[in-house]
């Protein structure tokens, strides 16, 4: 397992895509950072490579993209050009790639909110003709695009990691798989048993405390931590572990996290 931090989750302007905390998260022993995509897409040449620049200097690689698309990308709807869409998407994916990343986050509730009054089910299948769009995008630069199901306060659809697994199935993709997220698991208080049925197709993993989404420090925090945990080892998940939540105090919060998500590590041992 090998555990991160969303640093788009802990600075105040992120046109940088959050890569400013990258020095903090290499002395507290992080191994990877993630990092907002739709941030990075929108920089120039010269400023993105900055933040690459700044990435090799610190030594910490951005193994994953949060923030896939931007909220005025209407992904559902009666506002989708499908080609413009592509075209950010490519673009995305390719700075993805070019950072190292392998995995890019697809929650983006702003962007994939189904309009008032627009069809549900019409909604589901724009969804479902974009990830088989994207498929060969994302495969084309070695990418796996997770689908992140997200609470219903933040977007109305795909609220469930059952509904990302459906989407999954029904859109019959390679290079699309799914994140589970703790926070929005336990907001929508789906069973972590969707995980043993979810398992092949789960590629990421996010994490935060339900309370205030803070950042994770003990098993005390919340009872469901172990349950989500054993049922990840049930299932041998051996990849990444973001921790993605908001602090008033980085640098202690962050300490804590990694102390706690080692003792999560020695477990898988």
């Amino acid at each position: 397992m090998r555990i991160g931090l969303c640093g788009s989750m802990v600075v105040k302007d992120l046109r940088k895509g959050g890569s400013e905390v990258a020095p903090v998260l290499v002395e507290l022993g992080y191994d990877y950072i993630e990092l907002s995509l739709a941030h990075l897409t929108e920089l120039s040449g010269e400023d993105f490579y900055s933040v690459k620049r700044m990435l090799a200097v610190a030594g910490i690689p951005c193994e994953s993209c949060n923030n896939f698309f931007p909220p005025h990308l209407k992904l559902t709807g009666t506002e989708v050009n499908l080609p413009s869409i592509l075209l950010y998407a490519t673009k995305a994916v390719e700075r993805a790639a070019e950072l190292g990343s392998s995995i890019v986050v697809f929650g983006s509730g702003q962007a994939k909110n189904v309009p008032d009054g627009f069809p549900k089910e019409l909604a589901w299948q724009q969804l479902v003709s974009l990830c088989q769009a994207l498929d060969p995008v994302a495969g084309a630069n070695h990418i796996t695009i997770v689908l992140e199901p997200l609470r219903k306060a933040e977007c109305n659809i795909v609220n469930s990691v059952a509904e990302g697994l459906e989407l999954i199935k029904v859109s019959n993709t390679k290079n699309i798989k799914l994140l589970v997220d703790f926070y929005h698991l336990d907001a929508e208080n789906e069973s972590p048993d969707i995980l043993l049925e979810a398992a092949s197709n789960i590629s990421h993993v996010h994490l935060a405390n339900p309370a205030g989404r803070g950042f994770p420090k003990s098993w005390n925090e919340n009872h469901s931590y172990q349950l989500f945990f054993e049922k990840l080892k049930r299932i041998n998940y051996n990849g990444r572990v973001s921790v993605e939540a908001f602090t008033d105090d980085f640098y202690e919060d962050a300490k804590a996290s990694i102390n706690f998500m080692n003792q999560i590590k020695q477990a898988w041992i």
